[in-house]
C-alpha cells in the first residue's frame, strides 16, 4: 500500500482519523495544516493574516508536489487542499483518497467553539457560520467525491475504513 490521504470539510475529523488507522496499520502520519505551521515556523492564521490565502495554498502545493511516491503514511489535509491546484488527481494517483463525509450541521457543531483558530471562519456568528459551510460544501463537494473511497458518519472508525480500503483488493 502507499499514502492514505484524508480528506473533507475543516472539523471533519481527519487528524484524529489519521492518527487511529495509524496505530492501527503501522504507519506514519501527518496532518498537512500542522507540517506547514512547522516548515513555516508560524501559525495558520497567521499566515493567512500575513501573507493572505493564495499563499497558503501554494503552500500546500508545494507540499503534495514534494511527497515521495510509495510512502505508508496516513495524511490529513486541510480541508480546501484537495480543491485547489489540481491537488485531488494528484492525490488520487499518489494512493488512496477517503473522503470523511459530514452534514454542514455536523460541521458546524464540530467547529463553531474553534472559529477564531481557524481563518477563513474566525469571527463568524452562529449564522454566518453555517451559511459559510453550506456554501463552501456545495463548491468542494464535486471534488471531495473524486475520492477513492465516500466514507459516510457511520463508516468513519478506523476499523471501517480499514474494511473499506481491504475491499478495494489493491
Amino acid at each position: 500500500m502507499s499514502y492514505i490521504f484524508l480528506v473533507g470539510f475543516m472539523g471533519a475529523g481527519k487528524t484524529t482519523l489519521a492518527k487511529k488507522l495509524a496505530s492501527k496499520l503501522s504507519y506514519s502520519w501527518l496532518d498537512t495544516d500542522q507540517e506547514i505551521e512547522k516548515k513555516e515556523g508560524i501559525k495558520i492564521s497567521e499566515i493567512f493574516k500575513v501573507r493572505g490565502e493564495a499563499y497558503f495554498r501554494t503552500l500546500e502545493k508545494q507540499l503534495v508536489d514534494d511527497l515521495i511516491p510509495n510512502q505508508n503514511i496516513i495524511i490529513a489535509s486541510g480541508g480546501g487542499l484537495p480543491c485547489f491546484n489540481d491537488n485531488m488527481s494528484k492525490l488520487n494517483k499518489l494512493g488512496i483518497t477517503i473522503y470523511l463525509e459530514r452534514t454542514p450541521k455536523e460541521l458546524f457543531q464540530r467547529v463553531k467553539q474553534a472559529t477564531n483558530s481557524r481563518p477563513l471562519i474566525a469571527d463568524k456568528s452562529d449564522e454566518e457560520l453555517l451559511e459559510y459551510i453550506k456554501n463552501t460544501m456545495e463548491k468542494r463537494r464535486e471534488i471531495y467525491l473524486k475520492s477513492t473511497i465516500i466514507a459516510d458518519r457511520f463508516s468513519q472508525t478506523s476499523e471501517k475504513i480499514i474494511e473499506l480500503i481491504d475491499s478495494l483488493k489493491l
